[in-house]
């Protein structure tokens, strides 16, 4: 456990302290929320409430978090199980609790005056209540992390095994703007400047997110995503002024996810931090070609390796399928829907090792070779962070509960 008591100070009317204790969950109401903050404001405080940086600032294991630069008189960090326990100084029955953890913040008046202090569950409120966030999902032909997202509470999930879109987002109800193709976010929309890109505090990009969305047909799928379309449209989306863009919207603290084929908004952008599959001739500050890391082989499966403790202490407190562990026995994660083409990481960029955080490698296979290659991976750019995954981050079939690799984006959406 982890508590802060360096500004505590008494102030008037705080004449004693009391233990809450409590447990932090997602807005689904199911699932922990580790290593967020949560603080006591001192009084007479009217400084805005601190947010934590994305992936490489504060937060690294679980039992640790990012002290509110706010004043405050006690804070303590969500263990694994989003458990907290912290004694705070009262002056009444009611405590304002601000709990923040990525780019979500929110606070809570609580009562501490029965049960010992034991304040239950506190749920994060979705982003249709007061708390700050806002979140883009573009959508894509082959991923879906918008259905992630509803599974943890910002949508609801259709769980009518009869209905088409069963275990899917039901459209509509999503807490966060679901769009089309990414053009929107390089357009002025609103008129006030700047592209519609900066309205958002975290952007996902997924997988085929440049082609014209296609039916499931598993015995096309394999063809259709090696195959994919390089057409005239994406290269205009990425001309160097939308890529000054996505750079600057990451500095200014903004948080970006592609998965797979959308691996390309990571390469053409940000090209000296991981290095894609590509020509050994390339220098780590250049981009390779377009679609240069597209050789994955299709139909491999693997165990994963969880290389941060903070995330596999995580997974052993949360279940996956039914109520089955997300772990294997070896404390590896099974991962699948490798489709034919798939984005290949090499490892960090020379030079950018110590800024690259490696969440899960495996082995997997492509065109001519075979090895260990890290999945999942993130690193900071200024104040925020850009996240990749080489898998799907949903499955091809579809279901209302989780899957170990669906486990995986839904911790590193709340970092």
């Amino acid at each position: 456990m982890v508590q802060g008591c360096g500004d505590s100070s008494s102030g008037p009317g705080e004449t004693e302290t009391t233990e809450i204790k409590g447990t932090l969950t997602a807005p689904d109401g199911n699932t922990p929320l580790a290593g967020a903050t949560v603080f006591v404001p001192k009084e007479g405080s009217n400084k805005i409430m601190a947010k934590a940086k994305g992936i490489g600032g504060a937060t690294t294991s679980a039992g640790e978090c990012e002290e509110p630069e706010e004043s405050y008189s006690a804070f303590t960090c969500t263990e694994a199980d989003g458990s907290f326990t912290f004694d705070v100084p009262v002056s009444s029955d009611e405590v304002l609790l601000k709990i923040f953890k990525g780019i979500f913040s929110f606070e809570q008046s609580v009562d501490v005056s029965s049960a010992g202090g034991d304040i239950g569950e506190i749920n994060m409120p979705s982003a249709s209540e007061s708390f700050e966030g806002e979140i883009a999902v573009v959508k894509g032909s082959w991923d879906r992390m918008e259905d992630i997202l509803a599974k943890v509470g910002f949508g609801e999930v259709e769980t009518d095994e009869s209905d088409y879109n069963y275990g899917q987002l039901v459209e509509g109800t999503e807490q966060f703007d679901l769009l089309d193709d990414p053009n929107p976010l390089f357009e002025d929309a609103d008129g006030d400047g700047e592209k519609d890109l900066f309205n958002y505090d975290i952007v996902f990009i997924n997988c085929g997110t440049n082609e014209s969305l296609v039916s499931y047909d598993k015995s096309k799928e394999a063809h259709r995503h090696a195959a994919r379309l390089k057409s005239s449209g994406v290269a205009q989306i990425l001309s160097a002024e939308n890529r000054q863009a996505l750079q600057t919207f990451v500095q200014d603290g903004g948080v970006l996810y592609a998965t797979d084929l959308s691996y390309d908004y990571i390469e053409q952008a940000f090209p000296s931090y991981v290095d894609f599959y590509g020509s050994d001739e390339t220098p780590a500050a250049e981009r390779e070609s377009w679609g240069a890391a597209e050789v994955g082989t299709y139909g491999i499966e693997t165990n994963g390796t969880i290389l941060e403790s903070d995330l596999e202490a995580w997974l052993a407190n949360v279940d996956c399928f039914e109520g089955e562990n997300c772990l294997n026995d070896d404390d590896t994660v099974h991962i699948t829907d490798f489709l034919g083409g798939w984005g290949v990481i090499e490892g960090p960029q020379s030079g950018a090792t110590a800024d690259v955080t490696q969440w899960v490698e495996g082995s997997v296979e492509w065109s001519g070779g075979s090895g260990v290659r890290p999945l999942t991976v993130s690193f900071d750019v200024g104040n925020g962070s850009v996240f990749y995954s080489s898998y799907h981050t949903v499955e091809s079939e579809f279901t209302p509960n989780w899957r170990p690799q669906e486990r995986l984006l839904q911790y590193l959406v709340f970092e």
